[in-house]
């Protein structure tokens, strides 16, 4: 089954420094040891899709080209048979996830009807996808009841989810609050950030009064109201802004923004760069 992610050609010794946790559709890879950068050396191709996760951009050793975002990880993704790459070498905190080809690419259809080769493309995975690695790691060496079962439905959501972080669809699960109507209240805003929107509106959607909304939902997610709809305008816009063929000022518009000032005012604050300074940077 290894063999099957990381080719015929593999050795034991390849594998004596990581924990390795394998599925039929997946396999995940974690170091366990400073001296585990061989398996993903820049000369070797593999059978499958390779997806390294790492934690800290101090052990890159290169300057992103994508924007990490706090609570991401930088993430890089190659196809089959396509030479590792530019991270592929001297890392010690990482995981390597193997994917199977006919199955990811089952899944990237769902997406997309062309599926691109990727050459070491770059991407930011939310810092929660960690939880569902380990649970899936937790889940292999517990070898409970069915857990055939549920490391199935561990693979599906995984892979889904590095589909959708490299289309740049990235969540912060951790912002999605516990309590039901503070949650209901997030949904409302991602739905309709580009509208008029007041605190009175959202205290009224959780039926609570103003005061106690504020308090609860800045407890809940650590900023207040406003500027929880704030970051999730910015958040949209920054999608707009990597495109060439939407002005700032309709993106202004699109995002709820009272005027293209306004939004420059808050995304500098937010992003510590104008609006096109991060186009310039980061346009697609």
């Amino acid at each position: 089954m290894v063999k099957s992610f990381l080719g015929n050609d593999i050795k034991d010794d390849e594998l004596k420094n990581f924990e390795v946790y394998v599925h039929n559709k997946l396999g995940l890879f974690i170091p366990n040891s400073e001296n585990s950068g061989d398996l993903i050396k820049k000369s070797r191709r593999f059978p499958a899709y390779m997806i390294v996760i790492v934690f800290f951009e101090q052990d890159l050793g290169i300057e992103p080209e994508i924007e990490i975002k706090s609570k991401h990880y930088f993430a890089e993704i190659v196809s089959p048979g396509t030479p590792c790459g530019v991270i592929s070498q001297g890392l010690n905190r990482y995981y390597c996830i193997m994917i199977d080809k006919e199955y990811f690419d089952e899944q990237y259809r769902l997406y997309s009807d062309d599926i691109p080769r990727f050459e070491g493309r770059q991407f930011a995975v939310c810092s929660d996808i960690l939880k569902t690695l380990n649970t899936f790691a937790f889940e292999y060496s517990k070898g409970m009841n069915n857990s055939d079962i549920t490391l199935s439905a561990q693979v599906t959501l995984m892979t889904h989810w590095i589909i959708r972080s490299i289309l740049g669809e990235t969540v912060d699960m951790r912002s999605v609050s516990s309590n039901y109507s503070i949650g209901r209240v997030q949904q409302y805003i991602e739905q309709h950030f580009s509208e008029n929107i007041t605190v009175k509106d959202l205290a009224d959607i959780a039926y609570m009064s103003e005061s106690n909304f504020n308090r609860i939902f800045r407890r809940e997610t650590a900023v207040t109201p406003i500027e929880y709809l704030i970051e999730t305008r910015i958040a949209k816009s920054k999608i707009l802004l990597r495109r060439k063929d939407i002005t700032i000022t309709v993106i202004a518009d699109r995002c709820g923004f009272g005027s293209s000032a306004h939004f420059t005012s808050c995304f500098k604050k937010t992003v510590h760069m104008s609006p096109t300074e991060y186009r310039d940077r980061y346009m697609e």
